[in-house]
């Protein structure tokens, strides 16, 4: 029974780490980002601060979604301790795909905000290439750091 609890209780640990890190980090990406956007002439700037906000949350989010279909999916809740080129590729996918459509759904429909002249753009899709190498590169990132974070527990 110890053994169970201490398992749960790094689990815990993991999630918490994972939507830590992921919220701040990709925070600061958003902010260091934003000259790339244009937003409504109406967007104050509590506006658009609210919805790098809400951006960060959404990308922790992603990624709790995503560790966790790795698990499912490898039936290994374990998987970040030694992350395979598979497990880390199964991990990334779920961001690449929602990151190219909520871009498209936000500088589309939704109109929330447009690319800047200077944002580069996937061609053919549109994609901003930027907000798309955030989920390439933050992720993995997290990893490292959540199984940094882990190891130093044990």
């Amino acid at each position: 029974m110890g053994h169970h609890k201490s398992e749960m209780k790094i689990m815990k640990w993991v999630q918490i780490n994972l939507f830590f890190f992921g919220f701040v980090i990709n925070f600061v990406w958003e902010m260091l980002q934003m000259p790339l956007f244009s937003y409504p002439a109406d967007s104050s700037p509590a506006r658009i601060n609210l919805a790098c906000i809400q951006a960060s949350a959404g990308d922790a989010a992603m990624i709790g979604v995503a560790f966790w279909v790795v698990a499912f999916l490898q039936k290994d809740k374990e998987w970040y301790r030694h992350p395979s080129v598979r497990s880390l590729a199964l991990f990334l996918l779920p961001g690449v795909i929602m990151t190219i459509v909520f871009e498209a759904m936000a500088t589309g429909p939704l109109d929330r905000w447009a690319y800047a002249n200077s944002m580069p753009t996937l061609p053919g899709l549109g994609t901003g290439l930027v907000p798309l190498a955030q989920w390439l590169l933050i992720p993995p990132l997290i990893i490292f750091i959540v199984r940094h974070q882990v190891r130093r527990s044990d």
